[in-house]
């Protein structure tokens, strides 16, 4: 006589429908602990990144500006015969085509103004600042 083999129902479901059946609970908690740290450093990798941006542009912005000492004569009674008006003016080292230049930033008739000069007093550029 031949035995009735049964095989329990819940075994396929125990063993090949469960994707983690060879992981226990303690290998379960550890993937966890790996994912949450890789989230963290890549979320602290970002941060430091946007941060370091917004220091290095003011640190250009301030090597830019002059005082009216460091601009050379030329360019100063250029600067004073054209826009004998101008008010508020602050210098800036600038660069034209490779060239050293100085503009210089102020305020004419109620305008915001740009103009700019090379080292020998030339006139290189106007505009109007936004």
């Amino acid at each position: 006589m031949r035995k009735n083999l049964h095989i329990d129902p819940l075994f396929y479901s125990k063993y090949f429908f469960n994707r983690h059946y060879i992981c226990n609970k303690d290998c379960k908690i550890v993937f966890m602990k790996k994912i949450i740290m890789i989230l963290a450093i890549g979320l602290c990798l970002f941060t430091i990144q946007s941060c370091g941006d917004s220091d290095k542009k003011d640190k250009d912005k301030d090597k830019k500006e002059l005082n009216a000492g460091s601009v050379p004569e030329p360019v100063k009674s250029a600067f004073n015969t054209k826009y004998a008006a101008a008010s508020d003016v602050k210098w800036e080292d600038a660069h034209e085509d490779n060239k050293q230049t100085y503009k210089a930033k102020f305020t004419m008739n109620g305008k915001k103004m740009k103009a700019e000069y090379d080292a020998n007093g030339n006139f290189v550029k106007e505009s109007e600042d936004n």
